[in-house]
């Protein structure tokens, strides 16, 4: 999508779609829920999106080289960049994603066991236009924040939404890390999980104390989805550079 509705990215780019749930976060996914829509289900895991879609990653590749400013991309906004399933086209991404300089390619996984074994072979320190991020929406799943801590990366980054419950990083965790995003989940009122402002609250002082950028994304108040980003008063959307 050119323009995307997310607010920590500028669009998002999906070479595949499809993906399957493997935690508590993905319990009511939009994902399904498009793909049932768009009359793509039932599917055998993620399926390579057209040639027009690849190409998009391009376009706005030149368009920031000629207004001289930097996009953030959020990729595989309907998969997971490290889903064993889209293994075959991955490294077609990966070739993208390098020749795209002035992209930011957020890449963000539930798969964190997967990263390692599948990152390019001039991957090195890290891609310098590739910020790298797990999902962890309750503190079982903070093991991925130790295996993202092993990668060699430009920017590390955690996406605590939806967040469903109070989780804590700890000072040794997020001297690793540069980001984090909060946020509620969004489903029907009936279905969704919420999501307790204390929680975020927790989170912000850790960043605080830990000098680690925070955007909070979204909250309800009562039924009415909020994307100001308040938090006691005051906009906590921040990026890490």
């Amino acid at each position: 999508m050119e323009h995307s509705k997310i607010g920590w990215t500028d669009h998002t780019w999906n070479p595949w779609w499809g993906c399957h749930k493997i935690s508590a976060a993905c319990r009511h996914c939009y994902i399904g829920q498009i793909m049932r829509r768009s009359g793509n289900i039932p599917f055998d895991g993620p399926m390579k999106t057209s040639d027009a879609t690849w190409r998009k990653a391009r376009s706005w590749h030149d368009r920031a080289q000629r207004e001289g400013i930097r996009r953030l991309v959020f990729t595989c906004s309907m998969s997971d960049f490290f889903h064993a399933e889209a293994d075959s086209y991955r490294p077609q991404a990966w070739e993208v994603i390098k020749n795209c300089s002035m992209l930011d390619f957020l890449v963000l996984t539930k798969r964190a066991d997967r990263i390692a074994a599948h990152l390019p072979e001039d991957w090195h320190d890290g891609y310098p236009n590739v910020w790298l991020g797990v999902t962890v929406e309750e503190q079982s799943q903070m093991q991925r924040v130790d295996l993202l801590s092993k990668i060699p990366a430009t920017v590390r980054f955690v996406s605590a939404e939806p967040l469903l419950e109070k989780i804590h990083f700890g000072t040794s965790r997020l001297r690793k890390l540069n980001w984090i995003i909060t946020g509620c989940e969004r489903a029907a009122q009936q279905h969704r999980r919420e999501m307790n402002l204390d929680w975020v609250r927790s989170i912000r002082d850790e960043c605080d104390s830990a000098g680690v950028k925070l955007f909070h994304k979204q909250y309800y108040s009562g039924t009415q989805l909020s994307f100001d980003g308040i938090i006691d008063g005051r906009i906590r959307q921040e990026w890490p550079r």
